[in-house]
């Protein structure tokens, strides 16, 4: 008798996995666009880039957050500093080549940071 119960227990149980797997898979939400994408990175990096350099950021060594506006980039390296999350530093704001679809890992709160290298093109003249 114990058998015959189990087995529509088992049935349901196996079209309850069946259903929860045939759902569609949840897609995070696209990146915002904007076309250019910013990041705040060591001054030492403009040197290289005027004497026509090629300056590559890796995320397998650092994590780099992007922004999708240079005032962005510097309120967030300003925060940092003042957190103690960044050291104290001529700290630059740089333009990536690429977009934020192309560039950008999402993460929670709308944010985002590098996911792949990176070239820095420019560095941002700030006033």
């Amino acid at each position: 008798m114990l058998p015959r119960l189990l087995l529509p227990l088992l049935l349901c149980s196996l079209l309850a996995c069946a259903r929860s797997q045939s759902l569609p898979p949840q897609n995070d939400p696209p990146p915002e666009p904007c076309p250019f994408v910013y990041v705040y990175a060591p001054g030492n990096y403009i040197v290289d880039i005027a004497g026509g350099d090629q300056v590559i950021l890796d995320p397998g060594v650092q994590e780099f957050e992007l922004f999708c506006s240079p005032g962005e980039a510097r309120a967030a390296v300003t925060e940092a500093v003042r957190q103690g999350a960044a050291p104290e530093g001529d700290w630059r704001i740089y333009r990536l080549a690429g977009d934020l679809e192309d560039l950008a890992q999402p993460l929670p709160q709308r944010r985002y940071v590098l996911r792949r290298m990176a070239q820095i093109v420019d560095w941002v003249t700030e006033i």
